[in-house]
């Protein structure tokens, strides 16, 4: 069956650099035998370690230590590992590995080039495999931030030994001022990392104001000092500094400590900088200042790319090519078929915005509370009961919604604030729309976390709504509901997996969420989610895995009375060696063939076409395939228009198929295809598949619920996406 009918030239923002010589190829070997040594899994660090002591740029590769130029017999030896010298070899560019080691090799020996070429005037970082390459000037861009503007670089081999780099501009917000500056100024902005002002390599979670004390006051036991003596004494810090700071609480994996607000930085994040916009400026400035600096169209960032591909392989690489000659790769790709959504009787829905006027797949739950902390008003905004009710209709569903509360009727108390969830929950009450003002988010927590003990999901609207934004908050609404407003038409290929699981991983710094999982059918059908493991550790549990799988299988096997003949498992990022050791092995036993494929959403290519004299981004669901490494790179989203101009450019997904038979061709259309399933936004897709994007999603709202996670959630239905 032929799935890919539609071929397209694809720009990359990726440059011919030079055809590797035998040279080029050729690589001392030395085995290595770290001291101490490593535990398992640990291996391959433990060597890079030892790499970056020998003088030499040199990377690990299969167990051993490969370098160009010959180590230094002085340093054979190194506090971290002995190297005994086993000749020279030529690397194979088909075999992946020795083709990732000469990457990784190219990469180093490019920023040790570039470190030294620019001294002084550029730095050089890693960042997730790739090259930041940042200017030293910062550009002002509102009052208290700026943007840092660089190049993320990147290296590629193919397996006819050809080596490219790949480049895109790069953007990192950045205040001047320290955390006292930024709490003197915006004292409403959630601030969640900060960073030493001395040493910006050392990030802390901030925790908030710990006390009023003088820094002279708050004493270190396990120094013998206080916090004021061991900023002067161990950091040569300012007096004037030290004692015209507040005394902070931050947190790191190690434990709480207090810090000083003036030797502490703030780390900025787009939330951060729309908290300032709401908080400060209405008219939506600082947005407009992010978007003008910071989202650039594909033409731009190809030109700019190229200008630094230029120097990088004039200069670094010497190579002769001609100027004319450096431009983007362009290479074949396909445009995969649009997926067909599904409403109301299987009927085809454009997107989950028709519900309103031709009905939701699948009905949930009919009842619904509404809690107005507004205005104490005992209605809903209009627009929203009015979609809410045309929606019920068009669906063919009766709904009850006359359940009204106000914040007179919300006691102070929190046993007293508990007897109220409950009691709606006791008249049958799962799913409560909460209209307040702009809030502090640990008020609104607080209210979600309530609701949740008494089995309720909660959805949350600022006051005021047009028809847009009322189809939205019905839709979360309705999605909390366990309504289902679109379905997928599922693809007709006997290669497709029956039931899709997605994985995420996330922190609050103390524990990790290991396994927070979201499943669907094969048409788009919600299964349900799954509780995470926690741990201590920064690694997937195998047994974790295996029981969350377990169970999204019986739940698909009691369904069906079956188990689905394929799985598919989709991990956000990388996946590490033997995290589904286990789940394979016993589905195996079960007959039920796995696939698993980790989706990485970071990365510097960009996918384009050339249209006349300029570039503009690939279409939805143009797919570009790398055979050799098992992977994919697709477009899914497209950048937002203003006045038909985008604004912006697309990230395309990189896919890696780590197991299963599964066809690259069959997982690229399915991977496209649940992308574009978002029941709970009427015209907007996610650019993770839906699985992925539910399952980060849930350990975001894992982590606000924190310890508490198992007690506050044993009410909650797994097919209610409480956290939409």
């Amino acid at each position: 069956m032929n799935l890919l009918q539609k071929k397209v030239e694809v720009t990359l923002n990726r440059f011919f650099v030079k055809r590797l010589t035998q040279e080029d190829l050729t690589f001392y070997g030395y085995h290595c035998k770290p001291n101490p040594l490593p535990a398992p899994g640990e291996e391959h660090k433990a060597l890079a370690r030892v790499c970056n002591q020998l003088g030499v740029v040199a990377v690990p590769l299969e167990g051993c230590i490969i370098a160009r130029e010959k180590v230094d017999p002085d340093k054979l030896k190194t506090k971290d590992g002995e190297l005994e010298e086993i000749g020279q070899r030529v690397l194979n560019c088909t075999n992946v590995q020795e083709k990732d080691a000469l990457e990784s090799f190219e990469r180093r020996r490019l920023r040790l080039c570039l470190k030294s070429l620019y001294s002084g005037k550029t730095e050089v970082e890693t960042s997730g495999g790739s090259l930041l390459w940042w200017k030293k000037e910062e550009v002002d861009c509102g009052k208290g931030w700026k943007i840092h503007e660089g190049r993320r670089i990147d290296v590629v081999v193919n397996q006819d030994s050809e080596l490219y780099i790949e480049i895109d501009v790069q953007y990192h917000f950045y205040t001047p001022w320290t955390l006292h500056e930024w709490l003197e100024n915006y004292p409403d902005v959630p601030i969640q990392w900060v960073q030493n002002t001395y040493d910006k390599r050392q990030t802390w979670e901030y925790l908030g104001i710990l006390s009023k004390q003088s820094p002279w006051e708050i004493q270190l036991p396990e120094l013998n000092m206080s916090l004021a003596e061991y900023h002067l004494q161990k950091h040569s810090a300012p007096r004037e500094e030290v004692e015209s700071s507040w005394v902070v609480e931050v947190s790191s994996g190690r434990g709480c400590f207090p810090h000083l607000s003036r030797r502490l930085s703030p780390v900025l994040t787009l939330e951060m900088m729309a908290s300032i916009e709401d908080a400060r400026n209405p008219g939506k400035k600082v947005s407009a200042s992010v978007i003008e600096h910071s989202r650039k169209s594909l033409e731009y960032r190809l030109q700019g790319s190229k200008k630094v591909a230029e120097t990088i392989i004039r200069r670094i690489y010497k190579s002769p090519i001609a100027q004319e000659r450096i431009q983007p790769l362009k290479i074949e790709g396909y445009i995969l078929p649009r997926p067909r959504l599904l409403g109301r009787n299987n009927q085809a829905i454009e997107n989950p915005a028709r519900v309103r006027y031709q009905g939701c797949a699948r009905v949930g739950e009919t009842k619904f509370g509404l809690l107005n902390l507004d205005d104490n008003k005992r209605e809903y905004p209009t627009e929203v009961r009015k979609c809410l009710l045309e929606v019920a209709k068009k669906s063919g569903a009766r709904v009850e919604i006359d359940f009204y509360a106000t914040r007179q009727d919300l006691p102070e108390g929190d046993l007293a604030q508990q007897r109220f969830w409950q009691s709606w929950a006791d008249k049958g009450i799962k799913t409560v729309l909460v209209v307040m003002p702009l809030s502090p988010n640990e008020h609104k927590q607080k209210i979600r976390l309530q609701a949740l003990r008494a089995g309720i999901a909660t959805q949350f609207m600022i006051p005021g709504a047009d028809p847009y934004k009322a189809l939205n908050v019905v839709l979360g609404l309705l999605c909390k509901a366990a309504w289902q407003p679109v379905l997928l038409e599922p693809l007709d290929h006997p290669e497709c997996s029956e039931l899709t699981i997605g994985f995420d991983v996330g922190t609050n710094r103390e524990l990790y969420y290991g396994t927070s999982a979201f499943a669907v059918l094969a048409n788009g059908q919600s299964l349900g989610w799954e509780l995470p493991d926690i741990q201590r550790g920064e690694t997937f549990s195998g047994e974790a895995i295996y029981q969350t799988v377990s169970k999204l299988v019986n739940r698909f096997y009691n369904k069906f009375h079956r188990y689905p003949r394929k799985v598919l498992l989709m991990r956000d990022g990388l996946v590490q060696r033997g995290e589904f050791d286990k789940t394979i092995e016993e589905l195996r036993k079960e007959k039920i063939a796995v696939d698993i494929v980790g989706v990485r959403k970071s990365g510097t290519v960009r996918m384009g076409r050339e249209e006349k004299v300029s570039y503009r981004d690939a279409a939805m669901g143009t797919v570009i395939f790398d055979h050799e490494r098992r992977s994919f790179m697709l477009v899914t989203s497209q950048p937002i228009k203003k006045s038909s101009v985008p604004i912006g450019s697309a990230r395309p997904l990189r896919v890696v198929h780590e197991h299963g038979n599964t066809p690259l061709e069959v997982l690229a259309i399915q991977t496209y295809h649940l992308s574009q399933l978002h029941p709970a936004s009427g015209f907007q897709a996610c650019r993770l598949p839906w699985v992925l994007h539910f399952a980060d999603k849930s350990s975001k709202e894992f982590q606000r619920i924190g310890n508490s996670i198992f007690s506050v959630l044993q009410n909650i239905n797994r097919e209610k996406l409480i956290a939409v």
